[in-house]
């Protein structure tokens, strides 16, 4: 089973890095953020797992 297909492009990223000034890793999807992107480059992605996970499931039961 796929999910919806969007054009990639500008502005569709699901994730965004920054690394100068400040450091910062968020996942647009969830509004989840971290400012250890080192660790998320060194494959610590369990808290945005998580967050995906949730988010999921707040959109199947929104109560």
């Amino acid at each position: 089973m796929t999910g919806d297909k969007q054009e990639n492009g500008w502005g569709s990223q699901i994730r965004s890095y920054v690394f100068h000034p400040y450091q910062m890793v968020k996942d647009h999807r969830t509004d989840y953020e971290t400012n250890n992107p080192q660790s998320v480059m060194d494959g610590d992605l369990d808290p945005f797992i998580n967050a995906y996970l949730q988010w999921q499931l707040s959109k199947k039961n929104p109560n």
